[in-house]
């Protein structure tokens, strides 16, 4: 759960509405990203914006506005060391570790 920063208010944004080929590229995606699940159904009071914009080629990219989100949550989650770097800084270490099967 992400917890947010006290006096922060939650909310769905705007909805804004697309043309039936951006809808349809939209599901595509949408589809796509539950398929790999990468993302999953919620039903949450909080949402971020999403919505597309045209790349030089004139497809469209996806992109999703979390601003607001990341503006009131509370940073309390680290991303993990990389395990080359770790295995780096023990040099010559002993490690022990004790298995009970």
């Amino acid at each position: 759960m992400i917890e947010t920063k006290e006096g922060s208010v939650l909310r769905k944004g705007k909805e804004y509405s697309l043309l039936r080929k951006e809808r349809g590229e939209m599901y595509k995606f949408i589809e796509e990203q539950l398929r790999k699940k990468y993302i999953r159904l919620l039903k949450s009071p909080q949402m971020a914006l999403v919505f597309l914009v045209g790349k030089k080629d004139s497809k469209k990219h996806i992109v999703q506005d979390y601003w607001y989100l990341n503006e009131w949550t509370i940073k309390n989650n680290y991303p993990l060391l990389l395990i080359l770097d770790i295995v780096e800084s023990m040099g010559t270490k002993k490690v022990f570790t004790k298995l009970d099967l």
